[in-house]
């Protein structure tokens, strides 16, 4: 167990944490709040809520939430928030990973990756601190130790500053910050030149897409391949990235030749603003060395198919506020782009009557802090304002009402994570112990809120909706011994299941392709099922083809290659055929790049001698602000310095220990400078989970409202609150193509104090 779930009890029995709900008495933001009994506080909630419906605007009640277990999802967004018909649903993949998953939507369709550490050999990583600050990353952690014995796994890391995993890789390799995707075509250049693709990289050509022509011979698809990367060699890239062209090609080399090998990516390298052309890079990378959806590659992650209640059958027709997904600077939105909701609010859009946030804490996790605040504290743009929340967050601190969640430990829910062996999982979360105070799973609340309106969702509790999924879910009713089983054992898994490889080579069956509505696409070789997709007759779906056909991938069937039908790579959200589509025709359509492309972080290339690149990192013992309420880990760590390498810190006159400033266009932010060769020159980094104003005595040296005493603690705290907040000074910007908030390109000049 890492270091934030062993020290989970911290936040269960923090001092400062809300146990009753707050309804605010003065202005928003200044503080002053009186505890309301949960009737008052949910006649005030439903009352407003039911007035939004009644009028035929149930859109304008907005639900913004940060992670949430897959069983809170379906029954708050796909069931409570359904049947009341909003569909101003907001998820915050667009602060973390939707550049990398827009990515795989565009090649391999649907799946996120899973690592196959166990069997590997070969480890190329960019921008993933893997042992430190990855989900799961003790359990992934173990897996690498073992696998560097059993296996002599040799693991390469690109970063712009050597972190834990880097310092643990057999060779970091520093490089410019958003330069990654420039090492990554050079390497492609390496192995397609010096023909490396040959053997299994050649075989799997016949299942990519590699330009607009479905039927291309896999002959053309190499030449393609290589007449597109011949420009990019490892000495343009030297010239960009700072890596030398030796190091690319002995890297490229190793890794092409290395069998089976595996590249593994994450935020280091997806929070720029070419993220997705990155992660579409290493996609051909590893499918051009044959290291897709194999034992000890890239695959396509396998997680476990849970089955949920569906609640009421009469649900209105779900309605959408415009400024939730209307914005013209993203090309694919498919993940959204939440961070950018309140200013599109603020810029005209249209406005909700209650605003709600569960899980989440825009104040102090959006980019461009102070405009953040500044909308959430003007009540034209949002009349009224609530939190679920079990702290007193920053965000919370600026709401009209509060309301009380459990904490982790105090609740019931399903976990679908993918395996990391490939064999799917069935997890159930239990609670250790009762709610403290008045603090209610906000699944439960939510049920009540329906009742109150007058559609009961059918389910007393959220833990009959969990018994439920448990009996409707066949694997885990017939094996697992339903509810009950799973609550002694946690979790399971079949012990004689086979781990899933290749599976997009598995043959599509007469029988299947017989089915009535299914129908060959003559563009894309795609078979689909037109009846599937709500066509509403097969003369149309033909004349309107599958690629053009709003809702398409619902039907598809599998992909025609030569003359045979593959289960291929399935789409997802986005109408991609089941090739592995390295050319990818969506973005063509869209005037952009159809293979992977290079392009500079603008802003980048024309810094001038006084201007550096500011990048952010997460740490093993902090995540954002949900950990900083936890005594424990503050007393890990409480102040975060900002790394600076020598050279630059030379030029300014700067030495460790240091206050510097730090300034953006937006604003400026004070700091401690930490003087290190570990981090790439022309840039500074800093942890992305400090510098708090509000959230308990241990995250911001202020006591919540209500807080209580804690003497054993309170007389022994020998650590001040302290750290330094990057958002201030990051502005809101998002990655082109999927809209993900891009953390690491802000241009900013460093002085001392």
């Amino acid at each position: 167990v890492c270091a934030k779930g062993q020290t989970g009890v911290t936040k269960m029995y923090d001092p400062d944490r809300i146990l009753h709900p707050l309804m605010r008495v003065g202005k928003r933001g200044e503080g002053q709040w009186k505890q309301i009994s949960w009737d008052d506080a949910l006649d005030e909630l439903a009352g407003r809520l039911k007035t939004l419906r009644d009028a035929g605007t149930p859109d304008k009640f907005v639900f913004h939430h940060g992670w949430t277990s897959a069983s809170a999802e379906k029954l708050i967004d796909d069931i409570f928030l359904a049947t009341y018909g909003t569909a101003s649903v907001i998820k915050q993949t667009c602060q973390r990973q939707s550049a990398r998953w827009s990515a795989h939507e565009l090649t391999w369709g649907a799946n996120i990756d899973n690592w196959d550490i166990d069997n590997t050999k070969f480890i190329l990583n960019f921008g993933s601190n893997v042992l430190e600050a990855h989900t799961n990353f003790v359990s992934l952690a173990k897996r690498l130790a073992e696998s560097a014995i059993d296996n002599r796994l040799k693991m390469v890391t690109f970063d712009v500053r050597l972190s834990n995993t880097a310092a643990n890789s057999d060779l970091w390799l520093p490089v410019k910050p958003g330069t990654d995707l420039a090492v990554v075509l050079a390497m492609c250049n390496v192995v397609m030149t010096e023909d490396l693709y040959i053997g299994a990289g050649e075989e799997f050509m016949d299942f990519c897409l590699v330009s607009d022509n479905a039927n291309a011979s896999r002959a053309d698809k190499i030449a393609a391949l290589k007449n597109h990367l011949v420009d990019y060699t490892p000495e343009w890239a030297e010239e960009i990235s700072g890596v030398t062209a030796h190091q690319i090609r002995d890297v490229a080399r190793e890794f092409a030749t290395t069998k089976p090998a595996c590249v593994i990516s994450s935020r280091g390298t997806a929070a720029h603003y070419n993220g997705v052309e990155t992660e579409r890079a290493i996609q051909m990378l590893s499918a051009i060395t044959g290291n897709i959806d194999n034992p000890g590659g890239r695959c396509r992650a396998i997680a476990p198919e849970w089955v949920y209640p569906v609640g009421p059958d009469d649900r209105p027709e779900a309605k959408k506020l415009s400024s939730i997904d209307d914005d013209s600077a993203v090309a694919l939105s498919n993940f959204g782009t939440g961070h950018r909701v309140l200013s599109r609010i603020k810029a005209g859009g249209d406005r909700p009557g209650v605003y709600m946030w569960y899980h989440h804490n825009p104040a102090y996790a959006n980019g461009d802090t102070q405009e953040t605040i500044s909308i959430l504290k003007d009540e034209s743009l949002l009349p009224f304002t609530v939190a679920v929340t079990p702290f007193y967050d920053e965000t919370a601190a600026l709401v009209d009402l509060i309301l009380p969640d459990t904490t982790y430990l105090e609740r019931f829910d399903i976990e679908d994570a993918i395996s990391p062996n490939q064999v799917p999982e069935y997890a159930l979360r239990q609670p250790l112990t009762a709610p403290q105070g008045e603090a209610r799973d906000f699944k439960d609340v939510c049920l009540e809120l329906a009742e109150r309106m007058g559609f009961p969702l059918g389910f007393k509790s959220a833990e009959s909706f969990i018994k439920k999924a448990c009996k409707l879910t066949p694997v885990v009713k017939k094996q697992a011994r339903g509810f009950n089983g799973l609550k002694k054992s946690g979790v399971w898994h079949d012990e004689k299941a086979v781990p899933v490889y290749n599976a997009y080579r598995n043959l599509v069956s007469n029988e299947t392709l017989a089915v009535d509505g299914v129908i060959l696409d003559g563009k894309t070789g795609v078979c689909w099922n037109w009846k599937l997709a709500g066509i509403e007759s097969e003369a149309k779906a033909l004349e309107m083809g599958y690629s053009d056909t709003h809702g398409a991938p619902a039907g598809y069937v599998g992909q025609k290659i030569g003359d045979t039908v593959y289960e291929g790579f399935a789409p997802g959200k986005l109408n991609k055929s089941g090739y592995f589509e390295l050319y990818s025709p969506i973005l063509a359509a869209q005037g952009l790049p159809a293979l992977p492309t290079y392009m500079a972080v603008p802003g980048h290339s024309d810094m001038k001698d006084d201007e550096l690149i500011l990048t952010t990192f997460k740490l093993n013992v902090q995540v954002l602000s949900n950990t900083g309420n936890g005594g424990w880990l503050n007393e890990i760590h409480h102040d975060n310095p900002v790394w600076i390498n020598p050279v630059t810190a030379s030029a300014r006159d700067i030495s460790d220990g240091d206050t510097i400033t730090i300034k953006s266009h937006i604003g400026e932010v004070t700091a401690t400078a930490m003087v290190t060769p570990t981090v790439a020159p022309g840039m500074v980094a800093v942890s992305a989970h400090l510098g708090r104003w509000e959230g308990g005595r241990y995250a911001s040296g202020k006591r919540a409202p209500f807080a209580i005493d804690d003497n054993r603690h309170d007389n022994h705290q020998w650590w001040q609150a302290g750290g330094t907040n990057a958002n201030w000074v990051i502005p809101d910007n998002p990655e082109p193509v999927s809209g993900q908030q891009c953390w690491m390109d802000t241009v900013v000049r460093v002085t001392k104090i």
